[in-house]
């Protein structure tokens, strides 16, 4: 949360006797630097954050405490804070466990299929660049097989085909290039891959589903690639399903430094000018 403590001193001897104008143009000095910092804080999203920026931007909001003193606040809620906070290296098992869909095996250990999402439509912003390179490589070797990418597949009937369509394993690439996120447990120059050895492309499904357009009630035909590994409880302890950590962005103490900046420079002395026009 942003909280600016901004220098009014040029106002001051004009509070008295013009203090409605002062405060007038104050307020609305404040809402509209409010409003500018968030497109700021926004725009260095959309370039430092990528598959975390859509979940950063929706949970960045602006609201008034008091708008006729000029009071606003930039806040980030609560459940993004870790995006620009950043996040120490912690083991994930316990988290992903939680969810509704996890089984109980017979032996009394706790499982649960995890996919990952190599779908068309994700745009630059949507991926990592290491996930982006993942998505090339499954476009090229679509295109030797001869299958499309992001394009439906239909039948004789020209409708879309529905379900599993293609099973596919790539185990010779992409190879890893650097120790970092997402380039693997191998060594460099090997294909990537999972601390047992599985090349992140092997077991890819190609898959064709209908799924209900929740604005308009009808239904279309998404195209899913994902691949899928299982998380257990028995995993706990051996390296596996390891978040690497997150380094900090600073994107609201950022953007707090640049409203100071736009205040000193521009806001601030256009505001001056609007009171001094009323005198």
């Amino acid at each position: 949360m942003i909280y600016l403590n901004l220098d009014i001193s040029a106002l001051l001897n004009l509070q008295k006797s013009l203090e409605p104008a002062v405060k007038d143009s104050m307020a609305r000095a404040a809402a509209k630097l409010t409003e500018a910092t968030k497109a700021h804080i926004i725009e260095q999203a959309n370039t430092k954050l990528h598959t975390r920026r859509q979940k950063f931007v929706e949970a960045l909001t602006v609201f008034p405490i008091d708008d006729k003193q000029g009071v606003w606040v930039v806040n980030l809620d609560k459940k993004a804070r870790w995006i620009d906070d950043g996040m120490l290296e912690h083991e994930m098992i316990d988290d992903l466990l939680k969810s509704p869909k996890t089984k109980t095996s017979k032996d009394g250990s706790r499982y649960l299929s995890i996919p990952f999402d190599h779908s068309p439509g994700k745009g630059k912003t949507g991926t990592t660049p290491a996930g982006k390179t993942l998505i090339d490589t499954i476009r090229s070797e679509l295109k030797t097989r001869g299958i499309p990418f992001g394009k439906l597949e239909k039948g004789p009937d020209g409708k879309p085909l529905l379900g599993n369509l293609h099973n596919i394993d790539i185990t010779k690439s992409p190879v890893k290039t650097i120790e970092g996120p997402g380039q693997g447990k191998g060594p460099i120059g090997d294909v990537r891959q999972g601390p047992t050895g599985i090349p992140f492309l092997q077991g890819i499904r190609i898959a064709q589903h209908a799924v209900k357009d929740p604005k308009t009630g009808k239904d279309n035909v998404k195209r899913t690639i994902t691949t899928f590994r299982t998380v257990s409880s028995k995993h706990k302890g051996t390296g596996r399903w390891v978040h690497p950590g997150l380094e900090p962005k600073h994107l609201l103490e950022e953007g707090a430094d640049w409203a100071a900046r736009q205040w000193a420079l521009i806001a601030g002395p256009e505001m001056v000018k609007d009171v001094i026009s009323k005198l």
